[in-house]
């Protein structure tokens, strides 16, 4: 077991987002009632959890929209980490470990 020097955000969907995404889908979607998490990794230090929120909130929210509608004049306007935690319920950590003995691969993501 390997620890990571880095720390998550785990990010869930809300109600509000899967009604969002079902009517702008260009696809058929299907969520469940526990809908799978998004774990984003970051520093792997951090105190105030409302600044790391922001400071990540536009990136994540790219992400999260860009998998259910290409065109970005659909997505909702998220301004704020009160509306952000209206579409998305949010924890974080600073503890990875990695269970795995194999290497990490990286690949890179245009958004």
């Amino acid at each position: 077991m390997t620890i990571l020097n880095r720390g998550q955000i785990v990010v869930y969907p809300t109600k509000t987002f899967e009604t969002w995404a079902i009517s702008h889908s260009e696809d058929e979607l299907f969520f469940s009632e526990t809908p799978e998490p998004t774990v984003y990794l970051i520093e792997e230090e951090f105190w105030d959890d409302e600044l790391v929120i922001e400071k990540y909130r536009k990136k994540i929210i790219q992400r999260e929209c860009s998998d259910i509608c290409s065109d970005q004049t659909k997505w909702p306007i998220i301004k704020d980490n009160e509306q952000f935690q209206r579409y998305f319920t949010v924890h974080l950590g600073i503890m990875v470990f990695d269970l795995l003995e194999n290497d990490l691969s990286c690949e890179e993501m245009d958004l």
